[in-house]
């Protein structure tokens, strides 16, 4: 009978491979959302920065169109600036006018330019990152389609059928979910609160202890269910997040436009305490299979 299990063995061992690679999947895609819901923040404050700045220039070209109707002692004394080659030049923010030697040249645009180029850059990091999610949403997909193509194909199976299809449509929901959280929040500009931040980077922890079991199932069961215990209680301390965030909403005052903030983050954290959930079944399966195989 060693060629019979000789012949079954190689597609026993696809089960584990697919799983294996779709944790994978959803391990990178968290990774993607965490950089998306990092960068949002960067982008919004350097954003702010550059309109303060813009903001400065427009009221420096203000003070400009004023200073040409000012009297005439004002422009004997622009006459005397010209003849010993200084320039005044007013700061926005103080008013104070400081005096510039006029052989240095003219007052660069640097500062603004480069905050433009940062915030342009986070933008693209952040449109990335959520192409990222994207595409590792839909390759998981496509490793759970080939597993259950698989399964209808195999008579012999690592373990219960059941319990295989189950693990993949868990393993799954974790990335889809994902995926939901940056289309919602894109949708309904949301911007990142540290409550989700701290959500995601649990995630991210579980999603991690989700891949370390599959990789240790077939040949080390125990650590498997270790790292099973592990993402429970991940698990666990992103529900705890979830019901500070919720807390924290409602604390808020009063009022048409905090209403609409609460919902809309409130929509964003259910994907995430969803993602949290599929991570717990996750964690129930993968136990549920080592006690059988042991």
């Amino acid at each position: 009978m060693s060629w019979l299990s000789g012949l079954f063995k190689p597609r026993q061992d696809n089960f584990i491979r697919l799983l294996i690679e779709q944790a994978a999947w959803v391990v990178k895609g968290l990774d993607a959302l965490s950089v998306y819901v990092s960068t949002s923040d960067a982008k919004a404050d350097e954003a702010k920065s550059v309109d303060t700045r813009n903001g400065g220039a427009k009221a420096a070209d203000g003070k400009a169109s004023s200073a040409k109707a000012a009297d005439g002692k004002a422009g004997s004394a622009r006459a005397a600036d010209l003849k010993t080659g200084d320039a005044k030049v007013a700061d926005p923010k103080s008013g104070a006018v400081t005096v510039v030697d006029g052989k240095a040249g003219p007052p660069k645009a640097t500062d603004l330019v480069t905050g433009v180029v940062k915030a342009a850059d986070l933008t693209t990091d952040r449109a990335k990152a959520a192409e990222l999610v994207r595409q590792c949403e839909q390759e998981a997909d496509e490793v759970r389609r080939i597993l259950i193509s698989e399964l209808n194909r195999t008579f012999v199976t690592p373990f219960d059928r059941e319990d295989i299809s189950a693990l993949s449509r868990a393993i799954d929901d974790i990335m889809d979910y994902a995926w939901t959280t940056v289309k919602e929040m894109e949708m309904l500009h949301v911007t990142p609160t540290p409550y989700l931040q701290r959500m995601v980077s649990l995630l991210q922890e579980a999603a991690r202890e989700v891949h370390l079991a599959m990789l240790r199932i077939k040949d080390h069961p125990a650590v498997a269910s270790e790292h099973a215990q592990r993402a429970k209680a991940l698990e666990n301390r992103v529900e705890t997040v979830y019901v500070e965030a919720l807390a924290d909403l409602f604390n808020g005052p009063a009022g048409p436009k905090r209403v609409i903030v609460i919902l809309k983050m409130r929509e964003i954290y259910r994907h995430l305490s969803n993602a949290a959930d599929r991570g717990d079944a996750a964690a129930n399966i993968i136990s549920d299979i080592v006690v059988k195989m042991t």
